[in-house]
């Protein structure tokens, strides 16, 4: 099952990638790689990369169940390797220095390379529980921490504006179970893991990528406001 509010920030994120394939893309904190899927389907190649050997595991084993062909997931930050796009996606809020981390990813990409960022705003209403006390921002905050990093021509991109929002106890209802039976039991919980969970799996039948249009056209009505409970980032490397 892939989350509203994922599918959301997907549109958001797609539409703004060149559609002409062939684009080299790095995904740092891929989680369970689920947008290099359509990427790939796209004709871009690349990598993956997630600090969480679990779930670099499952990144490889969706990527082989979807027969995604052109990304492969390493074990490793890619120093030394250039990219034109790289993903920073929902990643942000659980860096120590969040300059220090899009430097990083600054240089990673080829001279005019594109980063996006997504973020969840201050305010949005998750339960740190559940977020697993991820930083939270405003667009102000993060439009600063790009420029002192080296970014330019930043745009700022709303999105998840209504249904992300109505969700929002829904989805602390949901993982928040999930995180207290994990720890219960002395596990690891995987934040970018949770809608992967079997027991949510029936719940991909309301939504999906076919249910989620009307609603992926609608915030884009928002796209320039507050509203939506995230917001995406594109920003250009000098």
């Amino acid at each position: 099952m892939l989350p509203p509010r994922y599918l959301l920030r997907e549109d958001v994120v797609l539409r703004r990638i060149d559609h002409s394939g062939n684009s080299s893309i790095a995904d740092i904190g891929c989680g369970g790689a689920e947008i290099l899927i359509p990427l790939s389907r796209l004709g871009h190649h690349g990598i993956g990369y997630d600090p969480s050997p679990v779930a670099r595991a499952c990144a490889r084993q969706r990527l082989a169940e979807t027969e995604a062909k052109g990304f492969t997931i390493i074990d490793a930050w890619p120093s030394g390797m250039r990219f034109e796009v790289v993903l920073l996606l929902e990643v942000l809020g659980y860096a120590d220095d969040q300059v220090e981390l899009l430097s990083a990813c600054r240089k990673l990409l080829v001279p005019g390379g594109t980063l996006f960022v997504s973020f969840v705003r201050t305010g949005a209403g998750y339960d740190p529980l559940v977020v697993q006390q991820m930083r939270c921002f405003s667009s102000v905050e993060v439009r600063t921490f790009l420029k002192d990093a080296g970014f330019r021509d930043i745009e700022i991109v709303n999105y998840g504006y209504p249904l992300a929002n109505t969700m929002v106890g829904i989805m602390n209802a949901l993982h928040g179970f999930s995180v207290r039976r994990t720890q219960s039991r002395g596990g690891r919980v995987e934040t970018g893991l949770f809608h992967r969970s079997k027991w949510l799996a029936p719940l991909g039948i309301i939504s999906n990528r076919w249910t989620i249009k009307p609603f992926v056209l609608l915030q884009r009505l928002f796209a320039h406001t507050e509203q939506g409970n995230g917001f995406v980032v594109r920003a250009k490397v000098g």
